[in-house]
């Protein structure tokens, strides 16, 4: 019986590779996951992945059902593409990213009102960094 790799020893691993194989590996989890290449664009400077980000955190803000799922349970779709905000805002598109979460707030605001969940404070805080910037 076989046993997954524990993460120290996938990292040592992954570390042993040569960049092109590791390139190539991003690439092929890229191609099958949007919000990977999303990410890995951003970490690229790259503008187009703040079109990228709007659209799938708009897209997903205005589809999105809250549940009756215990809280901080990390299973969210949504809490998915709010990471997607923080990691916008750390590859150096601050601005950026407070602009997204602040249509994606009044979205989430028309579609739910103010309810109280965990996915709104996170949205208040991404969009209110933005407005803390300007005073």
């Amino acid at each position: 019986m076989t046993t997954p790799l524990d993460d120290a020893a996938l990292t040592a691993f992954l570390e042993r590779q040569e960049s092109a194989w590791l390139a190539e590996q991003l690439m092929l989890v890229a191609d099958e996951d949007p919000i990977t290449r999303i990410r890995l664009t951003a970490a690229a400077g790259s503008e187009s992945a703040v079109d990228g980000v709007r659209a799938v955190v708009l897209a997903g803000v205005a589809d999105h059902v809250p549940q009756e799922s215990p809280e901080g349970s990390g299973d969210d779709a949504l809490h998915r593409l709010l990471d997607l905000l923080d990691d916008l805002a750390d590859y150096g598109f601050e601005d950026d990213s407070a602009d997204i979460a602040d249509e994606a707030r009044e979205i989430y605001l028309s579609r739910h009102g103010e309810d109280g969940g965990e996915c709104l404070a996170r949205l208040h805080v991404l969009a209110d960094d933005e407005d803390d910037d300007e005073e």
